[in-house]
């Protein structure tokens, strides 16, 4: 099976994930600033940035090397969008936990309720899909 990057429902599911863990990041953001100020902001930012920026580069490097190489198989791209968030995940933690001084709970609980967008992303349909 060939990987085409210009499928919308490809596009359409990576695009719903963001928004879905770009809100839940942002709600989680905001109530940690009301409830215990800058310091536990900071840390909820840096929590939602670890959840929400490794699967963009996961996403960008399949679609890049989508182009490059179409005859790739979608199996294939995945494991590479995959692999790369794992990584740099794990990457960002560990440079968060050494060398910043952050609230490691609140970078934690940032990082699972973003990551929770993953599971309401069904609750956000296209508007599109709502018509058919």
């Amino acid at each position: 099976m060939e990987a085409n990057i210009h499928d919308d429902p490809i596009l359409v599911a990576g695009k719903r994930i963001l928004i879905a863990q770009a809100m839940l990041g942002l709600v989680f953001i905001a109530y940690e600033y009301m409830r215990s100020g800058s310091l536990s902001a900071e840390s909820a930012i840096t929590g939602v940035l670890i959840a929400i920026l490794p699967s963009l580069f996961g996403m960008v490097f399949a679609s890049i090397k989508s182009r490059v190489k179409p005859e790739e198989s979608l199996r294939d791209l995945m494991h590479l969008s995959r692999n790369i968030k794992v990584i740099y995940t794990i990457v960002m933690f560990v440079l968060t936990f050494r060398f910043m001084a952050l609230r490691n709970i609140v970078v934690l609980v940032g990082f699972c309720v973003t990551m929770f967008g993953h599971f309401l992303t069904p609750l956000f349909r296209d508007r599109f899909e709502r018509k058919a």
